[in-house]
């Protein structure tokens, strides 16, 4: 190895030593930094993963040129750090490293600093004779500009956000001696990673085709800094060698890093629905087409499966995700949901069949990503370590002991979930990467090439449509297919969410039938736009009578009338507050035994939901035993709607739009039982005919303002267009039932439609909360990133520093609570004193408007503690609530849960 004259580049260091151990240097040259994270996109290239090679193929780079161009450019990522104003954050006295100059200050982050120096050094480059980029003829250097612009972005802005290209005061950063170790170092990469520019670059349809492709590229950058950014795998070297020296170091510590990265999986050649779903011996309708959908034709494809409650739309969407995969048109699968509830019951239910996706001796990665997957014991049982035993050897696919497995470089870092090859989690998690999130570039990276599986998709509010219309137009362009799946779509939604996937593939304009029945498919391909009705099988085609009511009154006398007989029943109400009021009355009054009465709402802290959660399932389940059911009651509020697999013998329900009308009465009776309550397979269902009663004000064909009343003043507030509810109950008060799948789409279409004339009050109200859909789409459109833009400031309306001020749902703004107790030094201790992640499992979270009144009525710390809470737990906008060690209060228990002014003991 050769001992040199230290270079001025090597007088800078990258990365400090931050380890307790103090084993390493104390820091790591800057180039050496660099080398590190180049080797690892050198080795990425080399083993061709994530497709690089054929990604840069499309943006013209020549096949030998493919690991020193990303060498080379990645090597240039960190530029930035040779600002002495961004050296000054760590001083070593005793080093041979550059002095600190006085008057020099970073007034940026080091990626901008880093394009602001590379913009200097190009425009020397083009006006003398430094060779920062070799073989390049001075007169043809600034036709490459805005090509290397776009790349240099890339790399500069390898922290997640690209680089703010027009800040006046990066200057302030830099010595001159910077300037010129910088560009001694930029001569050097270019002699050890020797490439030719493309021609073609100097187009403008090889630049637009740059910028498209910047997304991967910025993702791609992003996951090389960090694997080189790690101490275990690069330790830190402060001793100077030449580059030519250091180079092969650092290929070897990559090359062992890189292999670290889970493989992809083969998958299983696809023959029939048996090797998923051994159980299903005949397949329903919807099924028996997603098993024989004519998926031949190239390019990214768009299935949206519209159908009842229990037809088996799952099923019927893994049947096809399975045909696409074994046809090569995608190469994993994310299921998006649209609350971590829904997607934990996902999770649950794909762990059970998701390796039969795969060839035998695979061992795919399955992940859960939302917010609180580490409170899932389930998932967190499943993160295997490199070198483990398989587990899971001998499991047999049709048994019902499958296991889940997780690699564990998969799961150390949400931001890299999506990477896995089959994920379960929130629709969030798909909407943050086209928004300007921090890291958005690694999750596009993750569903490349993936098949999204959006199931429960409803009449979301004109925002998060907004989204996720962005959502499949970024995705079809990227050329990655999607299924859809909903019991409940609005024409006008589907409409949407066909043209928004049909733009991003770049397919003629099509025509979406008008007439569409249902249940309906619509397959788009660049075949065209197919559309066909489907048959429902007669299990589940469904009729529930509707049964007004207009008081609380009645409502508990069904109740009563339910438990006499041996019942069960569910009263969904709108709001906390008028469900807490209920199950508080049910108590007072006393004529059910407390034990099998049960509220479930969203005011609890996570571990209190969780075993509430249990107990629903153990007493409505599908599996749960006739004695748990008998004379049991369950005042809950939405967060029942979706993501349990409930059975109830009776319903109530407040009244709300048409869908979740819908989706809740297929909580009514969804299983077929005897008499008793005793699940059975084939029809008929032995219990009385289901009904629906519904709490609504009296019928006002010209309903005022106040139409509502007091008992439902809540759900005013919850649902603001009135006159979606208006006619909800009118067009149910003509139906007398929900016939399913007869009248879906007349119910459904007849409100959000708009197929009837609500009364004037009520339209003004209507068009205050259309006005608000418009002004949501406007801020969704806004915070949308623009892919033909790139990796660029200028991809989004919103700042991309600013992220905690936008967010994947527009609704009021909440704030995390901590439940805890203090002992007799101040000192914090979480509700839950057992397991992992006990402070997380304390938390919940509230409506800051609600907060904001409410929270003069409970215990809080003093202002220090919290401070030190926050510092500690790194919640700045957290709160903490104080109860006794036992976990009770006047305002917190685990039966009422958080209860503000409504406190538990009146």
């Amino acid at each position: 190895m050769t001992v040199l004259t230290t270079p001025d580049f090597l007088l800078y260091w990258g990365k400090t030593n931050k380890s307790s151990n103090n084993k390493n240097d104390p820091y790591h040259l800057l180039p050496y930094h660099c080398l590190d994270v180049a080797a690892c996109g050198y080795y990425l290239v080399k083993h061709n993963i994530f497709n690089i090679n054929n990604m840069l193929h499309k943006c013209g780079i020549a096949e030998k040129d493919t690991a020193n161009w990303i060498a080379w450019l990645f090597a240039c990522h960190d530029i930035g750090k040779f600002a002495r104003g961004f050296q000054k954050y760590a001083v070593f006295p005793d080093s041979p490293l550059a002095p600190p100059v006085s008057h020099i200050f970073a007034p940026e982050r080091h990626d901008s600093l880093g394009f602001y120096l590379w913009d200097r050094l190009f425009k020397d480059w083009c006006s003398d004779s430094n060779q920062i980029i070799s073989n390049v003829a001075r007169e043809d250097r600034e036709k490459f500009e805005s090509a290397l612009t776009i790349w240099l972005s890339i790399s500069t802005g390898h922290h997640g956000i690209p680089p703010d290209t027009l800040k006046n005061s990066s200057p302030l950063a830099f010595d001159g001696d910077d300037i010129v170790a910088a560009k001694n170092y930029l001569e050097t990469l270019s002699q050890l990673f020797p490439f030719t520019l493309p021609q073609e670059w100097q187009k403008k349809t090889a630049k637009k085709i740059l910028r498209q492709q910047s997304w991967f590229f910025a993702g791609i950058m992003t996951l090389a800094d960090w694997i080189g950014s790690d101490e275990t795998q690069f330790p830190l070297i402060a001793a100077p060698v030449t580059l030519q020296d250091y180079w092969p170091l650092a290929c070897e510590k990559a090359r062992r890093a890189i292999e670290n990265i889970p493989p992809l999986s083969a998958y299983s050649h696809y023959t029939s629905h048996q090797a998923l779903f051994p159980f299903i011996k005949t397949l329903t309708p919807l099924q028996q087409r997603a098993a024989t959908l004519d998926i031949s034709a190239s390019g990214p494809q768009l299935i949206i499966m519209e159908d009842v409650t229990g037809a088996g739309k799952t099923e019927a969407a893994m049947i096809l995700t399975h045909r696409l995969l074994s046809a090569g048109k995608g190469k994993g699968l994310y299921v998006g949901l649209p609350t971590m509830a829904t997607a934990n019951a996902m999770y649950s239910r794909l762990a059970k069949a998701y390796r039969a996706l795969f060839v035998d001796d695979a061992r795919p990665s399955l992940i859960l990503a939302h917010g609180g997957r580490e409170m899932a014991a389930s998932f967190q049982q499943s993160i295997w370590q490199p070198g483990e035993k398989n587990q899971a050897e001998d499991y047999a696919r049709n048994e019902s002991s499958a296991q889940a497995e997780c690699h564990a470089w998969f799961a150390d870092s949400r931001k890299k979930a999506l990477l896995a090859e089959v994920g379960v989690g929130t629709l969030d998690q798909l909407l943050m990467a086209v928004m300007p999130f921090r890291h958005q570039s690694l999750r596009l990276l993750g569903m490349l090439d993936k098949i999204l599986l959006l199931d429960e998709v409803h009449a979301y509010d004109g925002y998060m449509v907004k989204l996720l219309e962005g959502l499949l137009r970024f995705h079809a362009a990227q050329g990655g297919s999607a299924i859809i799946l909903s019991a409940t779509l609005p024409a006008a939604l589907r409409e949407k969410l066909i043209c928004a996937f049909n733009e991003g593939a770049g397919y003629p304009t099509t025509n979406i039938s008008e007439e569409a029945s249902y249940p309906w498919l619509s397959h788009l391909s660049s075949a065209g736009l197919s559309e066909q009705p489907l048959t429902t099988r007669s299990e589940v085609k469904r009729t529930v009578a509707v049964n007004w009511i207009h008081t609380c009154k009645d409502a508990l006398d069904i109740i009563y009338q339910v438990v006499e007989f041996g019942g069960c029943v569910c009263w969904i109400r709108n709001t906390v507050d008028d469900a807490l009021n209920v199950f508080r009355q049910l108590l007072n009054e006393a004529k059910i035994p407390e034990q099998d009465l049960l509220l479930f709402h969203s005011r609890f802290a996570f571990a209190d939901r969780m075993a509430i959660e249990e107990k629903t399932l153990s007493w409505f389940g599908k599996d749960a035993p006739v004695s748990e059911r008998r004379g049991k009651v369950l005042i809950a509020t939405q967060v029942v709607e979706q993501s349990l697999d409930l059975d109830f013998d009776w319903m109530i329900s407040d009244l709300a739009p048409i869908d979740l009308l819908i989706q809740r009465a297929g909580r009514l009776q969804r299983h077929i039982r005897n008499v008793q309550g005793k699940c059975k397979t084939t029809l008929p269902d032995e219990r009385h005919p289901p009904v629906l009663h519904i709490l609504a004000p009296e019928w006002q064909p010209q309903a005022e303002r106040d139409w509502l009343g007091q008992e439902l003043r809540g759900t005013g507030a919850v649902y603001p267009d009135h006159a979606c509810l208006w006619r909800t109950q009118a067009l149910l008060k003509q139906a007398g039932e929900i016939r399913m799948p007869e009248s879906a789409r007349m119910l459904i279409d007849g409100v959000y439609g708009q197929e009837i004339t609500a009364p004037s009050d009520l339209l003004t109200i209507s068009d205050i909360a259309f006005g608000k859909i418009l002004s949501q789409r406007a801020v969704a459109a806004q915070n949308l990133l623009r892919r033909d833009k790139g990796y660029d400031r200028e991809a989004s309306d919103f700042l991309w520093d600013k992220e905690r001020e936008f967010s994947t749902r527009l609704g009021e703004e909440s704030v995390d609570l901590y439940l805890a107790w203090q002992d007799e030094n101040r000192v914090l201790h979480p509700l839950v004193s057992e397991g992992d992640f006990v402070w997380e499992k304390s938390r919940l979270s509230v409506r800051l408007s609600w907060w904001k009144k409410q929270s003069g009525n409970f215990a809080c710390p003093d202002d220090e503690t919290l401070e030190q809470f926050r510092k500690k737990q790194h919640r700045p906008a957290a709160y903490v609530i104080l109860v006794s060690s036992t976990g009770e209060s006047s305002y917190y228990s685990q039966r009422y849960g958080l209860c503000g002014s409504n406190v538990v003991n009146k």
